[in-house]
């Protein structure tokens, strides 16, 4: 049985994705057997035509100081970047998210890969993406 936080969690949710999300294509891709190719389609996972997900175009950085001051300081080398992700429901997708998977953002038709997959709130996940 879920905790209480955990159902406020998923209303909650639910009612922001009703507002925020849109729509995008989920293409799951696996690495063939050469390490050198590219990736492959994974054909153990159908693709999913209508995810829906809130996008958003936050900042991820590393080794650069408080996050209201961006770019390199010298005292403390590091570097700032931004990066788009979605926030995903994970009951939206019917088997895990990973690395290389290719999301297509209906709005631009843009295609990006998952660079990165990050725990969010319980039964979410963060998927920082690359545009490709």
């Amino acid at each position: 049985m879920a905790s209480p936080f955990a159902a406020a969690v998923a209303a909650a949710a639910a009612t922001h994705d009703a507002i925020m999300a849109e729509t995008f294509e989920y293409h799951p891709m696996r690495s063939v057997d050469d390490p050198l190719a590219a990736f492959g389609v994974d054909p153990d996972r159908a693709p999913v035509l209508d995810l829906l997900a809130p996008w958003g175009d936050s900042a991820a950085r590393a080794h650069a100081d408080a996050f209201r001051e961006p770019g390199v300081k010298s005292e403390r080398p590091g570097h700032a970047t931004s990066r788009p992700f979605i926030s995903l429901d994970l009951r939206r997708l019917p088997y895990e998210s990973k690395l290389g998977d290719i999301i297509v953002r209906k709005v631009t038709l843009r295609k990006y890969k998952v660079a990165e997959v990050l725990p969010s709130s319980p039964g979410f996940v963060r998927l920082d993406l690359n545009r490709i």
